[in-house]
Parts: structure tokens; C-alpha cells; sequence
């Protein structure tokens, strides 16, 4: 599976998830208050939460990677060949590792997969 197809899919699935998370409470909250709203609520919640999740996690992913780099955390790999040297080493101790693995998932150019 091509790299930024997977990172992609991460975000996606990341974003639905939170998205139908507080989508369910907010219906929740909205019928406690308001028994008789449409669902046209709901649903115009729903899209703009699937927005700011998406945007929220793709500049986290970015500030997480900028952070990485600035600290020393990413770099090449010590072991392996010429045919490996494209590829980026992530420290395992990286704070917010998963977001840095997210942010080279959706931007391979960086460098090259991990």
C-alpha cells in the first residue's frame, strides 16, 4: 500500500472516529435541550467537526514533525546499505511519535518511507 494512501486512510478513519464520537453527544446534549431539533443540526455539526479534526490533526502532525527535527529525534538511519540511505530513522523515545510516522505517511517526499 502506496505511503501517503495509508496516511490518508489513517486520517480519515482518525477523523470519522472522533467525529461520530462527538457527534453522539452533542445529539445527546442538543436533545436534552431541545427535544424537537431537526437533525439538520446534527448533521452540519457533523461536517464541520470532521473539518476541524482533519485540519487539527494534519498541523499537529506537522508541528509534531518540526518539533522532532528541531530536537534531534529524526535522522538517518545507523545500519544498512546505499539502498536504505533514503529512508528516515525515528527515535522510539520521540514524544508524539505516531503523529511524526502520520506527518511522513501523508508527506513522503520528506523522506522516503520508515
Amino acid at each position: 500500500m502506496p505511503t501517503r494512501f495509508r496516511g490518508w486512510l489513517k486520517l480519515v478513519l482518525l477523523t470519522f472516529s472522533v467525529d461520530q464520537i462527538l457527534s453522539a453527544v452533542f445529539s445527546f446534549a442538543a436533545e436534552r435541550i431541545d427535544p424537537d431539533m431537526a437533525e439538520f443540526q446534527t448533521v452540519i455539526f457533523s461536517c464541520v467537526t470532521c473539518v476541524l479534526v482533519s485540519h487539527w490533526l494534519v498541523t499537529d502532525a506537522r508541528a509534531a514533525w518540526t518539533l522532532a527535527k528541531k530536537q534531534g529525534y529524526i535522522g538517518s538511519p545507523q545500519s544498512g546499505s546505499g539502498a536504505h540511505a533514503e529512508k528516515l530513522a525515528i527515535a522510539n523515545n520521540c514524544p508524539r511519535r505516531w503523529l511524526v510516522v502520520l506527518h511522513l505517511e501523508l508527506n513522503p517526499q520528506l523522506g522516503g518511507s520508515i
